[in-house]
């Protein structure tokens, strides 16, 4: 067990909220392990930070003096004002060292809170006859628990130092509504998280890795400890192993790839639902094993190419709510062709000019099947639809075309791969992406580039990646049509499975 001093800020106890590794690598963790934030957390920040300054817009707040970091010294500022009765505290600093009964804390804690506002209320405290609430502007669009432990954990400070329970804090939320955090129901649950978040900080042996996919691709960690996984075949790799499948394949002594691969379904029961069993244990087995392995029994019927295929992929910039990129990649087999089309939108507003666009290519081969992978691309066909009515190109011929190459690999192959995303899948397949490294979140980021300096190295890079996306989606197609004539399943069936879910 370590000894050094506990720094327990509301960001800490945000992240141990999230991730348990995460917070305990923050303070234990080697720091040359640690990547650069991503652009698209950067990004985030910012878009936060303007979100602060539109609510508190025209507002009057009293910001306290202090250097940045020196907790201490905000502290001492921000509890002036409140003794001063300001209306609103605007990045106040919340610090207390003293021992708390409701915490079983040991010696050397210091705990820090950073509300983004701290709002005059009528009551009585040591300052007078008033008292003052937490309220913090977050820019997820609903109020989740994680913001609720934090907004609790700054009450525990202000209770202290003001000499009175604070009214239930607030949060204001990216679609500018304001939700009542209710202290009576999370102040329990507050107090566990902040005794577990001690106790963890306290062991310098950090808790065990636990790859999740959306849960971790923002990490700065993630590096680090997707390598530690892969070095003890962590079963975290295993598409489909949630936490708690873990943990229930933990309670029957499964711990290893070897073992899961082995399983027997019946093994598992009632924990783990066989269906889910099997699949767990073929998922397992296609990584011990390094190999695709076969889904279903039916007898092949070989699904031939088209003499033209088009490969579709988009990019877009939900907070905009516009579609910028729609990218096609068509193929002529006849002609042993390829060529890509990039109806890119210089502005927001240039939208349903480049759906139009994309539309005219589509009719331009009103044969050629439209491959895509995973179902945004036909939801984002069907909703733009709506939106721009004016189409002389109807639905109802074009989406029976439309292919989800991901639902399609899924109903018939089991591959060796830890997910089912596009970059693992064509990982596996021998793609390489021209520019490493580069992701969808990050395209956004070089879009509002574009938009704020026309840079054209960003448009580029837009471009090429939206390009290798087809051209990933076009290189499993091909996979896939191979894996038929080799006669592991029956490929048209499954297709037409596809394809009528695309008119759902």
């Amino acid at each position: 067990m370590g000894n050094s001093m506990i720094l327990l800020t509301d960001d800490l106890l945000l992240d141990y909220a999230r991730c348990h590794r995460r917070a305990h690598l923050h303070h234990w963790g080697d720091r040359h392990h640690r990547a650069p934030e991503k652009d698209f957390v950067l990004k985030l920040r910012r878009e936060h930070q303007q979100q602060i300054q539109t609510v508190l817009a025209g507002q009057r707040v009293t910001t306290p003096e202090y250097s940045p970091q020196d907790w201490s010294a905000g502290a001492v500022a921000t509890e002036t004002l409140m003794a001063a009765g300001v209306e609103q505290i605007h990045r106040g600093i919340l610090r207390w060292t003293e021992p708390l009964e409701e915490l079983p804390q040991p010696e050397g804690l210091e705990l820090v809170g950073r509300p983004t506002l701290l709002v005059k209320q009528p009551g009585v405290s040591r300052f007078g006859d008033w008292c003052y609430q937490p309220v913090n502007i977050k820019l997820g669009k609903r109020p989740k628990s994680e913001y609720k432990l934090v907004a609790m954990f700054q009450g525990l400070m202000l209770t202290h130092i003001q000499g009175a329970t604070p009214p239930d804090p607030q949060l204001i939320l990216r679609e500018g509504s304001t939700h009542r955090v209710d202290s009576g129901y999370w102040w329990g649950k507050m107090l566990a998280a902040v005794t577990d978040c001690v106790r963890a900080l306290r062991d310098t042996e950090a808790p065990e890795v636990f790859i999740s996919r959306q849960r971790c691709s923002l990490c700065p960690w993630y590096d680090h400890c997707h390598g530690v996984a892969v070095a003890t075949q962590h079963l975290s790799l295993v598409p489909g192993v949630t936490p708690g499948r873990y943990a229930s394949l933990q309670g029957l002594g499964v711990t290893s790839l070897a073992q899961l691969a082995a399983l027997e379904p019946q093994q598992v029961e009632p924990e783990i639902e066989p269906a889910i069993a099997r699949h767990l244990q073929r998922q397992a087995q296609a990584i011990v094993e390094d190999r695709p392995l076969p889904l279903g029994t039916a007898q092949p019927l070989p699904q031939p190419l088209a003499p033209i295929e088009l490969y579709f992929d988009l990019e877009a910039e939900p907070d905009q709510d516009v579609d910028f990129l729609f990218g096609v990649f068509c193929v002529n087999h006849d002609k042993q062709t390829e060529t890509f089309h990039g109806f890119f939108a210089e502005h927001p507003r240039d939208e349903p000019f480049i759906w139009q666009q994309f539309l005219a290519l589509l009719h331009r081969y009103p044969t050629a099947p439209i491959f895509h992978f995973s179902p945004y691309e036909v939801e984002t066909v069907k909703r733009l639809s709506q939106r721009y009515r004016m189409s002389q190109y109807p639905m109802r011929s074009l989406l029976p075309r439309f292919i989800d190459v991901h639902a399609w690999l899924m109903q018939v192959a089991v591959l060796p791969v830890e997910n089912y995303s596009l970059k693992s899948v064509a990982k596996w397949l021998g793609f390489a992406w021209r520019d490493q490294g580069l992701s969808g979140d990050q395209t956004v980021c070089l879009y509002n580039q574009w938009l704020e300096t026309a840079d054209q190295e960003a448009l580029a890079m837009i471009l090429r990646y939206n390009e290798d996306d087809c051209r990933a989606t076009h290189q499993l197609r091909m996979w896939l049509h191979d894996w038929s004539l080799r006669g592991e399943t029956n490929f048209a069936n499954i297709l037409d499975r596809v394809q009528k879910t695309a008119l759902s």
